[in-house]
């Protein structure tokens, strides 16, 4: 709405520079007092331009040669975040499946976590060399989406604010809560192998893959 605002008095202005101040445009309509209107209206244009072309210069340009800049640090922050919550669903997979954060639905990744065992192997982490099971792996690796988070926020001037906000949803995401603390007691085995807990998992790291694909754009 602001932007099409701006455009109409940009538009307004230059007519009014064309048809006032260089005669080149034809005038519309006649008033009783053309000359003092006129000039208020080429004045107020001419104001206009130069507050356009001062804030060209002092804010514009600079900012987006600031944005060119880190544009690169941005993406590869974003692809550190992207590739985590690829991991965190990888733990799950029989098979390494590329892309699977843009295509993978509800069902299929609540399926998937089903299917497994919050306590047998991760297959992600056997992939680069780690022994560990699925919820240790999940509980080991949440430190790593803050510390990602913490890094690209430091850019956030830079980042639309879509981006920021799904960033911001996953950081406070309540996966991270049914992952905060490892236990294996014979009870914490009934209750993380639940199809109620796993239900929950499944629901709250969807949500998180939905904000990444926003913010992935």
């Amino acid at each position: 709405m602001i932007k099409i605002l701006l455009w109409i008095i940009a538009f307004i202005s230059i007519y009014t520079i064309g048809c006032v101040g260089l005669e080149v445009l034809p005038t519309l309509g006649t008033t009783e007092n053309p000359i003092l209107i006129n000039s208020v209206l080429l004045n107020l244009s001419y104001s206009y331009f130069a507050g356009l072309i001062f804030y060209l210069l002092v804010t514009y340009y600079p900012f987006y040669l600031q944005r060119k800049k880190f544009s690169p640090i941005i993406k590869s922050k974003i692809n550190d975040l992207y590739n985590q919550v690829e991991a965190t669903i990888q733990t799950f997979e029989t098979k390494e499946v590329k892309g699977i954060v843009d295509t993978i639905t509800f069902d299929e990744l609540k399926k998937v976590i089903e299917k497994n065992s919050m306590y047998s192997n991760s297959f992600y982490a056997n992939t680069v060399g780690y022994q560990m099971n699925n919820f240790q792996f999940l509980v080991e690796t949440k430190n790593n989406f803050f510390t990602i988070i913490e890094r690209l926020l430091i850019y956030k001037d830079y980042l639309s604010i879509n981006q920021i906000v799904s960033i911001e949803k996953i950081r406070d995401s309540s996966f991270f809560h049914l992952t905060k603390v490892y236990e294996s007691s014979s009870l914490a085995i009934l209750y993380y192998n639940s199809s109620q807990f796993k239900e929950e998992l499944a629901k709250e790291l969807f949500n998180i893959i939905l904000y990444m694909r926003k913010i992935k754009g």
